[in-house]
């Protein structure tokens, strides 16, 4: 059972937990994170989403991703999803943007990791993730453009 804590609009931790596949109630939050991976030679890293996620199956997702654990900071948070689904430790990593999502009830903390090493060892989450890609900087517009990837993502890199 994954717990997380509660949150209200102004990201002031709220005194109770959320449960995953629960409910979230009205004007409560929980806090996610999302890793935007990128080599030292500037290629981005993009992990293939299982068939068996009930969410965006299939999906492209730049780097790693998911949600924050209760009493678990987004700093940590964003390193332990890196090492989960990618087994990457980056050699840098810094918050970038933070955004609320009404509809998802959901803030997002936005990191960028640099990795460096060889590009092909990447380890895969089970159920989570079970293939990877990187993308140069010149290909990544048409990448984009011709799979599945998610539109925070996109939008984030169409502004990078």
């Amino acid at each position: 059972m994954e717990v997380w804590n509660a949150y209200d609009i102004d990201r002031q931790k709220l005194p109770h937990l959320l449960v995953r596949d629960q409910p979230i109630p009205d004007g409560q939050f929980h806090l996610c994170v999302n890793v935007f991976v990128r080599h030292s030679d500037g290629d981005f890293l993009f992990m293939h989403r299982s068939p068996k996620k009930r969410q965006y199956p299939n999906y492209y997702e730049l780097g790693a991703g998911g949600s924050v654990l209760a009493e678990e900071d987004s700093y940590n948070a964003a390193l332990r999803e890196l090492q989960e689904e990618t087994g990457l430790v980056p050699t840098s990593i810094q918050l970038v943007n933070q955004e609320t999502l009404l509809e998802e009830q959901c803030h997002f903390d936005y990191y960028e990791a640099i990795v460096d090493g060889d590009k092909t060892d990447i380890t895969y989450q089970t159920g989570e993730t079970d293939g990877h890609i990187w993308v140069s900087l010149e290909k990544l517009e048409e990448f984009i453009e011709n799979h599945d990837v998610f539109n925070d993502q996109k939008k984030w890199l169409n502004t990078s």
